[in-house]
Protein backbone atom coordinates (compact mmCIF):
# COMPACT_ATOMS: atom_id res chain seq x y z
CA UNK A 1 0.00 0.00 0.00
CA UNK A 2 2.87 2.40 0.71
CA UNK A 3 4.14 2.03 -2.86
CA UNK A 4 0.73 2.99 -4.28
CA UNK A 5 0.63 6.03 -2.02
CA UNK A 6 4.11 7.10 -3.08
CA UNK A 7 3.26 6.68 -6.75
CA UNK A 8 0.02 8.65 -6.31
CA UNK A 9 1.87 11.45 -4.49
CA UNK A 10 4.58 11.61 -7.13
CA UNK A 11 1.97 11.74 -9.87
CA UNK A 12 0.06 14.51 -8.08
CA UNK A 13 3.24 16.51 -7.51
CA UNK A 14 4.23 16.15 -11.16
CA UNK A 15 0.78 17.22 -12.35
CA UNK A 16 0.84 20.23 -10.03
CA UNK A 17 4.28 21.20 -11.28
CA UNK A 18 3.12 20.98 -14.87
CA UNK A 19 0.02 23.05 -14.11
CA UNK A 20 2.15 25.86 -12.69
CA UNK A 21 4.80 25.80 -15.43
CA UNK A 22 5.34 28.43 -18.11
CA UNK A 23 4.57 27.46 -21.72
CA UNK A 24 8.27 27.39 -22.66
CA UNK A 25 9.06 25.08 -19.76
CA UNK A 26 6.28 22.73 -20.84
CA UNK A 27 7.63 22.58 -24.38
CA UNK A 28 11.08 21.73 -22.98
CA UNK A 29 9.49 18.93 -20.93
CA UNK A 30 7.67 17.59 -23.99
CA UNK A 31 10.91 17.51 -25.97
CA UNK A 32 12.71 15.74 -23.12
CA UNK A 33 10.02 13.05 -22.94
CA UNK A 34 10.10 12.66 -26.74
CA UNK A 35 13.85 12.09 -26.60
CA UNK A 36 13.45 9.62 -23.73
CA UNK A 37 10.92 7.57 -25.70
CA UNK A 38 12.87 7.74 -28.95
CA UNK A 39 16.05 6.54 -27.23
CA UNK A 40 14.18 3.61 -25.67
CA UNK A 41 12.62 2.79 -29.05
CA UNK A 42 16.02 2.98 -30.75
CA UNK A 43 17.53 0.64 -28.16
CA UNK A 44 14.63 -1.78 -28.61
CA UNK A 45 15.29 -1.89 -32.36
CA UNK A 46 19.00 -2.40 -31.80
CA UNK A 47 18.17 -5.32 -29.50
CA UNK A 48 15.86 -6.93 -32.06
CA UNK A 49 12.62 -5.72 -30.47
CA UNK A 50 9.90 -3.44 -31.74
CA UNK A 51 9.64 -0.62 -29.18
CA UNK A 52 5.95 -0.21 -29.96
CA UNK A 53 5.02 1.58 -26.73
CA UNK A 54 7.96 3.99 -26.91
CA UNK A 55 7.33 4.78 -30.57
CA UNK A 56 3.65 5.37 -29.84
CA UNK A 57 4.38 7.69 -26.93
CA UNK A 58 6.96 9.69 -28.91
CA UNK A 59 4.53 9.95 -31.83
CA UNK A 60 1.70 11.10 -29.56
CA UNK A 61 3.89 13.68 -27.83
CA UNK A 62 4.96 15.18 -31.15
CA UNK A 63 1.43 15.15 -32.50
CA UNK A 64 -0.44 16.32 -29.40
CA UNK A 65 2.28 18.12 -27.44
CA UNK A 66 4.02 20.03 -30.22
CA UNK A 67 2.11 19.96 -33.50
CA UNK A 68 -1.40 20.48 -32.12
CA UNK A 69 -0.23 23.45 -30.03
CA UNK A 70 1.16 25.51 -32.89
CA UNK A 71 -0.48 28.90 -33.34
CA UNK A 72 -0.59 29.33 -37.11
CA UNK A 73 -2.34 32.71 -36.90
CA UNK A 74 0.21 34.45 -34.68
CA UNK A 75 3.14 32.12 -35.43
CA UNK A 76 3.13 32.71 -39.17
CA UNK A 77 6.08 31.29 -41.05
CA UNK A 78 7.76 29.95 -37.89
CA UNK A 79 4.67 27.88 -37.06
CA UNK A 80 4.51 26.63 -40.65
CA UNK A 81 8.18 25.59 -40.57
CA UNK A 82 7.81 23.86 -37.20
CA UNK A 83 4.71 22.09 -38.51
CA UNK A 84 6.69 20.77 -41.49
CA UNK A 85 9.47 19.50 -39.20
CA UNK A 86 7.00 17.84 -36.80
CA UNK A 87 5.05 16.23 -39.66
CA UNK A 88 8.31 14.95 -41.15
CA UNK A 89 9.30 13.58 -37.72
CA UNK A 90 6.01 11.69 -37.46
CA UNK A 91 6.54 10.14 -40.90
CA UNK A 92 10.14 9.21 -40.05
CA UNK A 93 9.09 7.60 -36.77
CA UNK A 94 6.57 5.48 -38.65
CA UNK A 95 9.17 4.63 -41.29
CA UNK A 96 11.73 3.70 -38.61
CA UNK A 97 9.19 1.41 -36.98
CA UNK A 98 8.25 -0.31 -40.21
CA UNK A 99 11.83 -0.74 -41.40
CA UNK A 100 13.18 -1.44 -37.88
CA UNK A 101 15.84 1.22 -38.45
CA UNK A 102 17.60 2.66 -35.39
CA UNK A 103 19.44 5.00 -37.77
CA UNK A 104 16.17 6.70 -38.77
CA UNK A 105 15.30 7.16 -35.11
CA UNK A 106 18.67 8.83 -34.56
CA UNK A 107 18.03 11.16 -37.51
CA UNK A 108 14.76 12.28 -35.87
CA UNK A 109 16.59 12.87 -32.58
CA UNK A 110 19.34 14.80 -34.37
CA UNK A 111 16.77 16.92 -36.22
CA UNK A 112 14.74 17.80 -33.11
CA UNK A 113 17.76 18.49 -30.88
CA UNK A 114 18.48 22.04 -32.16
CA UNK A 115 14.82 22.95 -31.66
CA UNK A 116 14.97 21.60 -28.11
CA UNK A 117 18.17 23.57 -27.44
CA UNK A 118 16.50 26.75 -28.70
CA UNK A 119 13.54 26.23 -26.35
CA UNK A 120 15.92 25.59 -23.45
CA UNK A 121 17.58 28.93 -24.19
CA UNK A 122 14.21 30.73 -24.47
CA UNK A 123 12.33 29.12 -21.57
CA UNK A 124 12.32 30.81 -18.16
CA UNK A 125 15.13 29.49 -16.01
CA UNK A 126 13.09 28.97 -12.85
CA UNK A 127 12.55 25.28 -12.16
CA UNK A 128 9.06 23.91 -12.32
CA UNK A 129 7.74 23.97 -8.79
CA UNK A 130 6.02 20.99 -7.26
CA UNK A 131 4.12 20.47 -4.05
CA UNK A 132 6.16 19.91 -0.93
CA UNK A 133 5.25 16.94 1.30
CA UNK A 134 3.21 17.58 4.42
CA UNK A 135 5.17 17.78 7.67
CA UNK A 136 5.38 14.46 9.48
CA UNK A 137 2.94 15.52 12.22
CA UNK A 138 0.19 16.23 9.69
CA UNK A 139 -1.81 13.65 7.83
CA UNK A 140 -4.70 13.70 5.43
CA UNK A 141 -7.06 12.70 8.22
CA UNK A 142 -6.00 15.77 10.20
CA UNK A 143 -7.01 17.93 7.24
CA UNK A 144 -10.53 16.49 6.95
CA UNK A 145 -13.40 18.25 8.70
CA UNK A 146 -14.52 16.64 11.93
CA UNK A 147 -17.62 14.44 11.75
CA UNK A 148 -20.69 15.86 13.45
Amino acid sequence: MRMKSAVAYASNAAETGVASAEAGQLIVLVYERIFDHLKVAKKALEDGGYGVESFTKAHDLIQQGLLACLDYKDGGEVAQNLSAIYEWSLREILSARLSKSPQKVQIVIDTLTPLYEAWVALAPKEPIQTLKPLPVDQSLTALRPAAA
